[in-house]
């Protein structure tokens, strides 16, 4: 019992520096960037508004970009100005952040994001890309 307390407040703790750094490196309002699923710039903030389940939130800069439906797969690219760039896989079963060009790697090598390991996972249903200020949460629909 206390490893998994420890667990979770090591993901708490995790979660809460993620937050803080995104407020820190946050670079100036106007940033430009392109989200494309399945190759396709997407048009509008939220893809798909209708309530589901499970829900996928792509987060940039602190501002929520997208809201993806999980279990139907798409590949997404985000292409930030600067040259930032993150690719994420979604998959039937599975969410993961297949590449990235930031330096230290952390979110390709995060585990992936299932249904059955949203609830044990360290961060839970988060993927963070720290460098580039993105995070994908996977989290019941509201």
């Amino acid at each position: 019992m206390k490893k998994k307390a420890w667990i979770i407040a090591a993901a708490i703790a995790a979660v809460c520096m993620a937050a803080v750094l995104f407020i820190v490196l946050r670079p100036a309002p106007g940033s430009g960037y392109t989200l494309l699923v399945d190759g396709e710039a997407l048009p509008v903030a939220v893809l798909s508004p209708e309530k589901r389940e499970l829900r996928i939130h792509l987060t940039l800069d602190g501002q929520e970009i997208a809201d993806l439906p999980f279990g139907e797969p798409h590949t997404v690219l985000l292409r930030q100005e600067n040259g930032d760039e993150n690719l994420l896989r979604i998959t039937e079963g599975s969410v993961f952040m297949e590449n990235a060009n930031c330096e230290g790697q952390d979110c390709v090598h995060m585990e992936k994001v299932t249904r059955d390991n949203l609830e044990t996972r360290v961060m839970f249903g988060m993927i963070i890309c720290l460098p580039h200020r993105f995070s994908v949460e996977v989290r019941s629909g509201e």
